[in-house]
């Protein structure tokens, strides 16, 4: 599925894919949250944000993503590839959806894909290879 330039795949049951690239607008923002919020188990939304280039994302998207994300226990996003400023800008964006939706955010940044998903499946991803459900003890910010 497209949101404006990226991308968002999702690997049942419980994985969803953002391949993103250039600014986020605030349509693009709900098209994230929307898809995360429609695949979670037990509560918990995983994610593996891919990230290709540089990114932006105003204030009002950012707004548009954490009130998609209201009403939802966790999310553990694992983000790949991301510059120094990408890192801030995910963990301002974590950290606002923590206070602002109320959420648990746990935040992971890697060099390469199988990294994150090896980490997702520590989580407690299905779609990455976990056999049991998510595991709430862990998780970096």
């Amino acid at each position: 599925m497209r949101a404006g330039a990226h991308d968002i795949d999702i690997e049942k049951p419980d994985l969803v894919v953002l391949r993103i690239r250039g600014e986020i607008f605030p349509a693009d923002a709900e098209a994230f949250g929307t898809a995360m919020k429609s695949h979670l188990r037990a509560g918990t939304g995983f994610i593996l944000s891919i990230v290709e280039g540089e990114i932006a994302m105003s204030s009002t998207s950012r707004k548009a993503f954490i009130a998609a994300l209201h009403g939802v226990p966790r999310f553990v996003d694992a983000v790949v590839g991301a510059s120094f400023g990408a890192r801030v800008l995910a963990q301002l964006v974590a950290t606002a959806a923590r206070v602002l939706a109320r959420t648990r955010f746990d935040l992971g940044f890697f060099d390469d894909e199988p990294s994150a998903r090896a980490w997702l499946r520590a989580q407690g991803c299905v779609a990455c290879g976990a056999t049991s459900g998510p595991d709430r003890s862990s998780g970096s910010s």
